[in-house]
């Protein structure tokens, strides 16, 4: 008796537990799953491009770079002008020459005050293996490393002419050109917020007191008008259109009734 007694108990009991699993089952709480996180592409890489060619009527300029550098070496146009810049074994600029059909008729020399600043560039007029000095231009700069002031010499060490530039967010705003002894004519510029044509040109800034091309001095932005309030019939406005990287494609430039379109290829340097 007291066996089937046991029994029953021990029936009991698995009877109750039982039906207790089969109650936590019930009252377990669900958890839902995590959503998937989205995965973000990639931010698009900027390119760094520099310009290689310039188209306008009735003229192309080819650019040309030291290898995989951002280094200007040459400038040349179908009319047999061409321009060579050669640089130290630590990439600066050391001599610029100009050439006309294949004859060397100017060079410059570039000194430095110290290891990376130019501070001075001596001009020689040049036929064959004879050079006559034709003066001398002296550099300063503010405390960005922005050309400043460019005082012109002539071979006699007399102070020919100064040109005094300014800045605002890293675009030239004034330049003052003071020919002694007359009064300072100013020009005032302003820029686009766009990439500039020249702003990957290493040494721009510097190069463009040697050309008379408008590009080199994009060294931020693109201009978009220089006004000379004694001279109005000398403004001159610029308007572009920009490829998909932000870098002006074509470039119109208008000055009176004189209008002229450029287009601007580019290659692209490796980050």
């Amino acid at each position: 008796m007291n066996i089937l007694k046991h029994y029953h108990i021990t029936a009991l009991f698995l009877l109750l537990l039982v039906l207790a699993c089969k109650k936590n089952q019930h009252t377990r709480p669900v958890i839902p799953e995590p959503e998937p996180v989205p995965v973000k592409p990639p931010p698009a890489i900027s390119k760094i491009l520099v310009p290689i060619k310039l188209e306008t009527t009735g003229l192309i300029l080819n650019l040309k770079y030291k290898d995989k550098t951002d280094l200007l070496t040459e400038i040349s146009d179908a009319s047999g002008t061409k321009t060579v810049i050669t640089y130290t074994a630590e990439q600066h600029p050391s001599e610029l020459e100009k050439y006309k059909n294949g004859k060397l008729f100017y060079t410059a020399y570039y000194e430095r005050a110290d290891k990376k600043t130019t501070s001075k560039v001596i001009m020689f007029e040049t036929k064959g293996s004879f050079y006559t000095p034709l003066g001398s231009y002296t550099l300063s700069y503010n405390n960005l490393q922005q050309l400043n002031e460019v005082k012109y010499y002539n071979h006699n060490e007399q102070l020919n002419k100064t040109r005094n530039l300014s800045y605002i967010s890293g675009n030239l705003s004034e330049e003052a050109n003071t020919t002694p002894p007359s009064s300072a004519e100013v020009n005032t510029y302003t820029f686009d917020q766009k990439k500039g044509i020249a702003s990957h040109i290493k040494y721009s800034q510097i190069l463009a007191l040697e050309h008379e091309h408008w590009f080199l001095y994009f060294t931020s932005n693109n201009i978009l008008n220089l006004e000379n309030p004694k001279m109005p019939l000398e403004n001159i406005s610029f308007s572009y259109e920009y490829n998909e990287d932000g870098y002006p494609s074509k470039m119109t430039i208008n000055k009176n009734t004189s209008v002229q379109h450029i287009k601007i290829t580019y290659k692209a340097l490796e980050p």
